[in-house]
């Protein structure tokens, strides 16, 4: 009955003119605008989690910011196993793997590897601090008392999508992330979080991506990949394991 009900009713809007209401053309009409507003208040809370930047809490809150999702890393050779003798003639690549926290609200915005943040320090564009950095190291790979010969490990982010405001988390390639919270710089010119080597003073790491002003609530990168390289085949046949360190910090962070 709904259906030809409806369709009763577009057959007789076709076969009927609406003319417009007439109007007397000596009327007059007074208007008057009202307001709508909504006021929001910024969450710069520090939640409970390790803070030492050499040693990151997943999911730590600092001054309203967090990383809710940082991706781990399986390497392979062309997404199999690697043998012993190519060890040192392959780059061993892995896709990361995160998974999109409970609450996130970026939607579609992200992918699988995605590295998530959330601010709710409700700061404006141009507010001092605005944005943030993520910087990464990448300890040394082990099994048991063996190290793996590692002679380089790079990191590849990709740019997220811009949230509804234009906010966009951009993001690097092919940065060195190896032992990168060791090589500590002293002294020298203070360096802010706009500085690339930043973290090397700091001893967060090396930058891998950037949110900028806009980048207020949830937002995320694209797809995150990694390279390894090693420099020799001496490694054993059991697995080997590390740790991704990841740190946010704010755009008005500095350090000597």
């Amino acid at each position: 009955m709904m259906k030809q009900f409806l369709m009763s009713v577009a057959v007789l809007g076709a076969a009927v003119t609406l003319a417009a209401p007439a109007v007397n053309a000596d009327a007059t009409f007074a208007g008057k605008t009202g307001t709508t507003d909504v006021t929001f208040q910024g969450d710069t809370t520090t939640k409970p989690g390790t803070t030492d930047p050499k040693d990151p809490d997943n999911g730590a809150t600092v001054g309203g910011l967090t990383l809710t999702a940082v991706p781990s890393f399986s390497f392979k050779d062309a997404g199999t196993t690697p043998k012993i003798t190519e060890a040192s003639t392959k780059v061993l690549t892995a896709n990361g793997v995160s998974t999109q926290p409970t609450g996130d609200t970026t939607g579609t915005n992200n992918t699988s590897s995605s590295i998530y943040v959330r601010d709710t320090r409700g700061l404006t564009a141009d507010a001092a601090g605005a944005g943030y950095s993520i910087y990464a190291s990448a300890s040394q790979l082990k099994a048991g008392d063996q190290v793996l010969p590692v002679a380089s490990l790079n990191m590849t982010v990709a740019d997220g999508t811009a949230n509804s405001n234009g906010g966009l988390i951009t993001g690097k390639s092919a940065v060195s992330v190896y032992q990168a919270n060791n090589s500590v710089l002293k002294g020298g010119t203070a360096k802010t979080a706009g500085d690339a080597t930043l973290g090397t003073v700091a001893g967060y790491g090396n930058l891998i991506a950037k949110g900028d002003g806009k980048t207020n609530g949830d937002n995320a990168t694209g797809a995150v990949s990694a390279e390894l390289n090693l420099s020799s085949n001496a490694v054993q046949a059991q697995k080997y394991t590390g740790t991704m360190y990841y740190t946010l910090v704010d755009s008005a962070t500095s350090a000597n």
